[in-house]
């Protein structure tokens, strides 16, 4: 199979589709997908299946044929009344997921992304548990730009979703904020004196996905946001630690997947 080919081959991307996603027929994937990096067993609160049931949502189980993806646990197709929603775990590292999501953005069917995933902090005023939505980003990864120009597909929010995740986010239990983002390629490229210079250039909270994820979703005319939760602060961390401050920070981070929970259900329209 010569992969690249998937996206002028229909009979391919089903198989594709079948092998990384889960789903069956393209038919089946919705206008609104939740894309994150983080196996979902770790995304969201214990009791999900539990919780959703509740909320009267219909719950069905992907597995994907990859044997590395289905050793994460698969990925969930929601619905409840008229509303769908697909959470998809689309790989760990920036590779293999700009890889995937190439896959996803190429459908017709859908329309609006939603990434959820892990930063850090690098400023004092967004602190553990706290979510950033940020606008734009700044790309230090060549990655996404193999597939996407950057001064073509530029890595930012579309305004219109943003607007509207930001509007029923700040109503949850934690910090909301909206503040300078980049993205780095490598953990170990993370050296104090670099993210030093991050800061000093603006930057607040660093990941390792979401340029290659507003790029591509611009490149394909997709709407997408991200919803990024802070789970350390490497520069501060680094000069202080206290059991006090740790176990503050897993309150809080508790609180996050909380919300995180509720700003995707909010986004599928299920509450």
């Amino acid at each position: 199979m010569v992969y690249g080919e998937i996206f002028e081959n229909k009979e391919l991307r089903k198989k594709a589709l079948r092998e990384e996603i889960g789903i069956e027929e393209e038919e089946e994937v919705p206008e609104r997908i939740v894309v994150t990096p983080l196996p979902l067993i770790t995304l969201f609160p214990k009791d999900l299946e539990e919780n959703l049931k509740k909320l009267g949502i219909l719950i069905r189980k992907l597995e994907p044929k990859d044997m590395l993806l289905k050793s994460f646990g698969g990925n969930l197709l929601l619905e409840k009344g008229k509303n769908k929603g697909l959470i998809a775990f689309i790989g760990r590292g920036l590779i293999e997921f700009t890889d995937r999501l190439r896959l996803l953005v190429s459908l017709e069917s859908i329309k609006d992304l939603l990434f959820t995933g892990l930063a850090g902090s690098l400023s004092e005023e967004i602190t553990t548990g706290d979510i950033n939505i940020p606008k734009y980003v700044i790309p230090f990864e060549n990655v996404s730009s193999f597939y996407a120009n950057p001064s073509v597909a530029i890595p930012k929010a579309d305004e219109g979703l943003w607007r509207e995740v930001y509007e029923y986010s700040i109503n949850t239990k934690v910090k909301i904020h909206s503040n300078l983002h980049a993205t780095v390629m490598l953990f170990y490229s993370e050296t104090i004196k670099f993210l030093n210079y991050l800061k000093s250039i603006g930057v607040y909270t660093i990941d390792m996905e979401l340029s290659a994820f507003y790029s591509l979703s611009n490149l394909y005319c997709k709407r997408a946001v991200g919803v990024l939760r802070i789970t350390d602060m490497p520069l501060i961390e680094y000069h202080i630690f206290s059991e006090k401050l740790a176990e503050l920070a897993k309150k809080k981070r508790e609180d996050s997947v909380a919300s995180i929970f509720e700003i995707i259900l909010k986004f599928f329209k299920m509450i």
